[in-house]
C-alpha cells in the first residue's frame, strides 16, 4: 500500500450486509412453558372466583355473592391486561428480530471466510456454501466440494461446517479430525461453524496447540521485555499467557525495533472461537509522544516496518481508525494460525 493512502485515516471496513426496511410484526408461536403457566394462572383464577356459584336467596348470602361476582369481572379483567402485556412485550422482542434464514447465516459465514481465512489455504465445503464462498470471492482453486465419497478427513485446512456437512460425516468431524473452532453462526440445526482441520487428529492438533502456547510465553515476555514496547494490563496478560500468534509476535517485534509502540489488546474476529485458538489481530495505539511524530507520520513509519521485504510479518492488512474513543492501528493475520508440529493441510 502507498505511503500516501495512509494520509487520511482509514476507518475499519465493516462488512456489508442487507439493510431492509421495517419489517411489520409476525405472528410468533408462544413458546410451550410460557403458554402452559399462563394456562394455570387463568385456571387458578378461575377456581378461586369464577368456580364458586352464586347461594339462593334467603341464606343471608345473596348480597354477598352479587357483590363478589364484579370483584371476579374486575379480576379477570387485571388478569387479561397482564398476558396482553406478556404478549405485547413478546412481540416488542421477537418482531423484526427472529432467526436469520439458513441463506443469511451462509453469507454471514461465507463473507466472514472470504474475508478472515487466507487465500492461500484449502477450503472444504458442501457445494452451496463453496458457491456462496466463491461468490465471496474465495479462490475457486482453493475450495474443496465435499460429498458422500469425499474422504474422512479431508484434505484441507479449514472445513466449513454445515447441517449437510455434519450428514456426511457425523460427529467425527468435530470430535476427531476438526476440533477447534475458528467463528459460529447462526445457531440450531442452521448453525455454521468454520473449523482449522487437523489431518493428525484432535489430540495431535492439541499437543502442537500445546507447545506453541509454551513458545508464545516465552516470546511474549521478551516482547514486554522490549523497552519500546508499552501494553495495556489486558495485551500484557494476554501475551504472558501465549495466547498470540506467533506472526503477530515477530511483526510486533520487528516494528518495536524501528519505532515504540503501544499494545492495547488482542483478539480474534471470530465469534464463538474455540479456547485456546491463537489471537490474530493487535490493537496499537497512534498516539505515540515518544515517537515524536504526529499520528499519520508514525502509521506510514509502522507500515513500512510491516509491508518491508519479509514476507513472514507482513499482515493480511492494517486498518486505522477511532475504537472506544482511541484512534486504533489494528494489525490483522488471516485464519489459521500454523502451529508447529501440526502436519499437512495447515498454512
Amino acid at each position: 500500500m502507498a505511503d500516501e493512502d495512509w494520509g487520511a485515516e482509514m476507518h475499519q471496513r465493516v462488512r456489508d450486509t442487507a439493510r431492509a426496511g421495517p419489517r411489520s410484526p409476525v405472528a410468533l408461536p408462544l413458546p410451550e412453558e410460557l403458554r402452559q403457566r399462563m394456562q394455570a394462572v387463568v385456571k387458578a383464577e378461575l377456581a378461586r372466583g369464577g368456580g364458586e356459584p352464586e347461594r339462593p336467596a334467603g341464606d343471608g348470602t345473596a348480597g354477598l355473592g352479587r357483590r363478589a361476582k364484579p370483584q371476579r369481572r374486575a379480576r379477570m379483567i387485571a388478569l387479561g391486561l397482564a398476558v396482553m402485556v406478556v404478549l405485547g412485550s413478546l412481540a416488542a422482542v421477537t418482531a423484526g428480530h427472529g432467526s436469520p434464514s439458513p441463506a443469511a447465516v451462509r453469507a454471514q459465514a461465507a463473507a466472514w471466510v472470504a474475508e478472515q481465512v487466507s487465500p492461500e489455504v484449502t477450503v472444504s465445503c458442501d457445494a452451496a456454501m463453496c458457491a456462496a464462498l466463491q461468490a465471496h470471492g474465495f479462490p475457486v482453486s482453493k475450495l474443496v466440494v465435499l460429498g458422500p465419497a469425499s474422504p474422512d478427513p479431508v484434505p484441507s485446512a479449514v472445513v466449513v461446517d454445515t447441517a449437510t456437512v455434519r450428514e456426511l460425516f457425523g460427529t467425527s468431524l468435530a470430535t476427531g479430525w476438526a476440533p477447534a473452532v475458528l467463528a459460529s453462526f447462526g445457531s440450531g440445526t442452521d448453525a455454521i461453524t468454520v473449523r482449522v482441520v487437523a489431518p493428525q487428529g484432535a489430540a495431535a492438533y492439541q499437543a502442537a496447540l500445546r507447545a506453541d502456547l509454551a513458545i508464545g510465553k516465552t516470546s511474549g515476555a521478551s516482547l514486554l521485555q522490549d523497552p519500546h514496547v508499552a501494553a495495556s494490563a489486558t495485551a500484557r496478560s494476554q501475551l504472558l499467557a501465549g495466547q498470540v500468534d506467533m506472526r503477530l509476535l515477530r511483526a510486533l517485534a520487528s516494528v518495536a525495533a524501528h519505532e515504540p509502540i503501544n499494545i492495547v489488546r488482542f483478539g480474534n474476529l471470530g465469534a464463538g472461537a474455540s479456547p485456546g485458538v491463537p489471537f490474530g489481530f493487535a490493537d496499537l495505539a497512534e498516539t505515540i509522544p515518544a515517537a515524536q511524530m504526529d499520528t499519520a507520520a508514525y502509521v506510514r513509519a509502522v507500515w513500512a516496518v510491516l509491508d518491508g521485504p519479509d514476507a513472514q510479518i507482513r499482515p493480511a492488512r492494517a486498518l486505522s481508525g477511532p475504537m472506544q474513543g482511541q484512534l486504533i492501528l489494528r494489525v490483522e493475520f488471516t485464519a489459521p494460525s500454523p502451529l508447529s508440529n501440526s502436519g499437512p493441510g495447515t498454512p
